[in-house]
């Protein structure tokens, strides 16, 4: 019990540093280092390499303390990072069957997808000065093409230092008779 709670408080502090970090230190980088999503991409590895339960405490406490920072309406990040992981988690059960690194990459290059598409809805369609639709800018395309290179490189850094550290991951082979 009391080796549980201490994973939930490190799992919040965790959580919050990282979202300190997002709004304080990499939003204020140029437009390519800025567009690295550090929640999303803890979300989506606790979602690939845990579970659902994981995944959903990592939006939720994410999501509110993303909120916390911003000016977008409070739920924007709790319901664009909460609709990220049940749609991710449904892929993942659903359509990738393994834990490969082909899988991880396809399921970082949904959520990213995904996540990118309801925000800029979110903005649309509740901001008061959202502008022309998102999917006409330059920029939201090339922020989602940012977003995506930085998370297959993180696919591909976290993958690597999980399979180093776990025999889960390793591919087994039957023996020949």
């Amino acid at each position: 019990m009391f080796k549980k709670n201490v994973q939930i408080i490190f799992l919040i502090f965790l959580i919050f540093a990282a979202a300190i970090i997002q709004y304080s230190f990499i939003s204020a980088l140029p437009t390519f280092f800025a567009a690295f999503n550090l929640i999303l991409i803890i979300l989506v590895f606790s979602l690939f390499f845990y579970d659902f339960r994981s995944a959903l405490g990592v939006a939720l406490i994410g999501g509110f303390w993303l909120d916390f920072f911003s000016f977008h309406f409070f739920g924007f990040y709790l319901l664009s990072l909460f609709l990220t992981a049940w749609l991710a988690d449904h892929v993942l059960r659903g359509w990738l069957t393994n834990r490969s690194l082909y899988s991880f990459g396809l399921l970082m290059f949904l959520a990213m997808l995904v996540y990118n598409f309801l925000a800029g809805f979110f903005v649309y369609f509740f901001a008061t000065d959202a502008g022309p639709f998102f999917l006409g800018r330059r920029g939201f395309w090339l922020n989602l093409l940012y977003q995506i290179a930085w998370s297959e490189l993180a696919v591909l850094l976290m993958f690597s230092l999980a399979g180093a550290a776990t025999r889960r991951l390793k591919p087994f082979f039957l023996e020949k008779r």
